[in-house]
């Protein structure tokens, strides 16, 4: 079966978040309406919110959240 996306489109950026609340690995997709990555823990639906910014931010692509 084709893939529906267009050649051109790229991967959406994500984060590698742990959920400590209920020890679950999860996405954090970056937001289409803020400058921010945002991502739902899936068992009690605890809610990461990680901002993006400019200076004195972190090359990190996983974190835990508590």
């Amino acid at each position: 079966m084709a893939d529906s996306r267009a050649s051109s489109e790229r991967p959406r950026p994500f984060l590698g978040i742990h959920m400590k609340c209920c020890n679950v690995y999860i996405r954090a997709y970056r937001s289409r309406t803020e400058p921010a990555y945002v991502g739902w823990c899936p068992r009690c639906g605890a809610r990461v919110h990680v901002p993006i910014v400019r200076d004195g931010g972190s090359t990190d692509r996983f974190f835990s959240a508590y």
